[in-house]
């Protein structure tokens, strides 16, 4: 862990000026950081570290998605409304199924 935390360190130090870099809206007179979620990022990389409930990796809920994505796809004619509430009758029956 050390050695990735030298590391990013010096990829810190080589893209300072990137990551500071601020964008102006003339309309509004103000300025932001461009790249602020680059900087907010790091205190939570870790987190599942320290709790084993997190996950390593994201490919469970990819997967998850995935699959509820095909079950839309079923039903392609609904309006958006009830797109909607299929989705959230769903995942009521499935958190009541795991419980």
């Amino acid at each position: 862990m050390s050695y990735w935390l030298l590391s990013l360190d010096k990829w810190h130090q080589n893209y300072k000026e990137y990551i500071n870099e601020k964008s102006y809206k003339p309309e509004t007179g103000r300025y932001w950081y461009t790249h602020k979620m680059v900087k907010r990022a790091l205190p939570n990389m870790f987190r599942y570290l320290d709790n084993p409930r997190i996950p390593k990796s994201t490919n469970s809920i990819e997967s998850f998605f995935g699959h509820m994505k095909g079950l839309l796809n079923i039903h392609r004619g609904l309006p958006y409304k009830h797109r909607k509430q299929y989705l959230m009758w769903y995942l009521y029956f499935k958190n009541e199924k795991n419980t």
